[in-house]
């Protein structure tokens, strides 16, 4: 879809908004009337999740308790995992000369992991700057000696790129993987009874991928902000 001369891609539009009203509705459905005394199984996994991520925050910053940095933490987990996921039980692409995928993961494309780590690098900034002035920000880059300024600015676009790019190549990695194997059905029966189980067992190990590369994330996240609260 193109506007106003920019192109724009209608699917990770729809995964990715469909992804993050996922996380809308369990967020809002799974805290709705807390309880202290024998909390019902969705209130247990959002304790659940929220500890998770502060017990990486214990691990990553002198500020674990900051709810500013919690809430973005739980978020990102949350958003990534689905995100991850979207493609694995299938995918949708048009059997057209020039195919078109209306659905998969948006991990999967470089567009949206590299414009969530730019949020990123972009987020710790604002919290340095928000907690030490414009001035200690500057300065950092000529830190220990001003030499180091071309070095200090090439890590942050090295910090940015593979950030974006591991969460990608992985996710990635599993979709190509999963089509390849889902392209066995159209080969014949045997093949795809072949295929089945392979394809079974790669949908597990996507899920697990997954996970990890969502905690991955939000950990490298939580690192990259203690580094700009010291």
């Amino acid at each position: 879809m193109v506007w106003f001369n920019l192109t724009f891609d209608l699917s990770v539009i729809i995964t990715t908004t469909i992804a993050a009203i996922i996380v809308f509705l369990i967020s809002y459905l799974f805290t709705r009337k807390p309880t202290t005394s024998a909390p019902k199984k969705r209130q247990n996994f959002m304790e659940w999740v929220v500890e998770f991520v502060m017990d990486i925050m214990n691990s990553s910053m002198i500020a674990p308790n900051n709810l500013f940095i919690l809430s973005t933490g739980v978020s990102l987990l949350m958003y990534l995992f689905i995100a991850n996921l979207m493609g694995v039980p299938f995918s949708i692409i048009t059997a057209e000369e020039n195919s078109v995928a209306w659905w998969k993961s948006p991990t999967a494309d470089a567009h949206v992991t590299m414009t969530l780590a730019i949020m990123i690098i972009v987020y710790t900034h604002f919290i340095d700057i928000r907690l030490h002035g414009f001035k200690h920000f500057f300065l950092s880059f000529f830190k220990p000696f001003k030499l180091l300024f071309p070095i200090n600015a090439i890590e942050q676009l090295a910090t940015t790129l593979t950030l974006g790019l591991r969460l990608f190549g992985n996710i990635y990695a599993g979709e190509v993987m999963l089509a390849l194997l889902a392209s066995a059905v159209s080969h014949g029966f045997g093949a795809a009874i072949l295929a089945s189980i392979p394809m079974l067992i790669w949908q597990v190990f996507c899920v697990f991928i997954g996970a990890i590369q969502a905690y991955i994330f939000v950990t490298l996240t939580m690192v990259y902000i203690a580094h700009r609260l010291t």
